[in-house]
């Protein structure tokens, strides 16, 4: 691979681009192009006229307009926690534009597969929140392991509600291309996601490690790109 690689970061739930903050710079400084784009219906595009309609299918269709209005290929995807199914859908659709896949502590779904499907007690922690209506309210960052009270009030500040039928909706087309490298990246304390690590093992797939919580792009981000950095100069 090229000594600069372009890395498109994509969010999780409730959150926008800016979750990748601390990140960013880190990969910018080792010469490296990023893009952290904000799905459609949250942060600052919470404004989205579709609304509660907005499903996993909107979420795939922005990203991919994205890598082609701005020209990108060979770029590496990283998928937080829900933008796990996101990047599983544009590599399913485009993989001429994918290198890498980065799943950190994230879903990676099989076609025809939700969030709810892969952990259906997360239903219920959607749905209560939501009183029966189309929007998740985000969830207390604390109850996600976000130790640090400033981190926990600086997600609460930004976080926006989050459309349910985005972790509804089954995975749209096919699922990871066989031919994409793939790597796992596990947030050692928040356990969530210790089962969907094991299937990567099982399957002779790379796993690392980090000790964090499920933000580790907030409590550890030169951790993370020292990570990222290493396994980009790797052999594809």
């Amino acid at each position: 691979m090229s000594s600069t690689e372009t890395y498109v970061l994509v969010h999780g739930s409730w959150a926008g681009g800016w979750i990748w903050s601390r990140l960013t710079p880190l990969l910018e400084a080792a010469g490296h192009q990023v893009h952290a784009p904000t799905l459609p219906g949250l942060g600052e595009r919470a404004g989205d006229p579709r609304g509660a309609g907005i499903g996993l299918s909107a979420h795939v269709d922005d990203l991919l307009d994205h890598l082609r209005r701005e020209n990108l290929e060979r770029v590496t995807l990283v998928g937080h926690s829900y933008g796990g199914m996101v990047i599983t859908g544009v590599a399913g659709r485009a993989p001429e534009r994918v290198a890498r896949l980065v799943y950190l502590d994230a879903f990676v779904p099989e076609p025809g597969q939700s969030c709810f499907d892969l952990m259906p007690w997360l239903a219920g922690v959607f749905t209560e929140p939501a009183g029966g209506g189309d929007l998740a309210q985000p969830l207390d960052p604390a109850g996600l392991g976000v130790d640090d009270p400033d981190d926990a009030a600086w997600l609460r500040a930004r976080s926006t509600p989050m459309p349910l039928r985005t972790h509804q909706e089954p995975l749209p087309g096919p699922g990871r291309p066989g031919g994409v490298p793939a790597l796992f990246v596990r947030c050692l304390r928040f356990e969530a996601f210790a089962e969907t690590a094991g299937r990567f093992r099982a399957l002779g797939l790379p796993v690392a490690e980090l000790d964090s919580h499920h933000f580790a792009q907030l409590s550890s981000p030169a951790e993370l790109a020292d990570l990222l950095l290493a396994r980009s100069e790797a052999p594809a």
